[in-house]
């Protein structure tokens, strides 16, 4: 009986060590193999599979109050909060907010061959934590949570689920 993995991205078997990514049940025989197979389903992605990248944030931490999934252009492919939560912003005041964040991102692009790439950009206010960071190339994913969520531990596992 054959007891090996195959890897979702180069299709090498492996018995020894397989990574089985927590999000989509995939199995990488590297870090590197992961990172590649998410790098370009984040540019190919359905409807469907932004629904589930939103699910998977949403579930990762209770104090996330709202995550937008959007193209670099301000479409937005998904978007939603969780339930009971009270929008502080109208909706117009959410797109202005979504596109100032897209500008910027803009902006850090344009400085990346000097500085590198960004990672992350985390704005603090009285009521609330904004996060907003790159999926892939083509997108931008915009997570409020709470001011009581430990932000550094939410991006560090965003990034493991879905940009490392």
């Amino acid at each position: 009986m054959d007891m090996s993995t195959t890897c979702a991205t180069c299709g090498a078997k492996s018995q020894d060590y397989a990574i089985e990514c927590s999000c989509c049940g995939n199995c990488y025989c590297s870090d590197k193999c992961k990172a590649a197979d998410h790098q370009k389903k984040l540019i190919r992605h359905t409807w469907t599979d932004f629904k589930h990248i939103y699910e998977t944030i949403m579930k990762s931490d209770q104090n996330i109050r709202v995550v937008t999934i959007s193209d670099l252009k301000g479409e937005i492919m998904y978007s939603g909060h969780r339930e009971g939560t009270r929008n502080l912003l109208s909706s117009k005041e959410s797109k202005k907010s979504l596109e100032m964040a897209l500008k910027g991102w803009k902006i850090r692009a344009e400085l990346a061959p000097k500085i590198g790439r960004g990672k992350y950009v985390l704005a603090e206010y009285e009521k609330i934590k904004r996060i907003t960071m790159p999926m892939g190339e083509n997108h931008l994913l915009y997570v409020t949570t709470d001011v009581a969520c430990d932000h550094s531990l939410l991006v560090e596992r965003i990034h493991k689920m879905y940009l490392t």
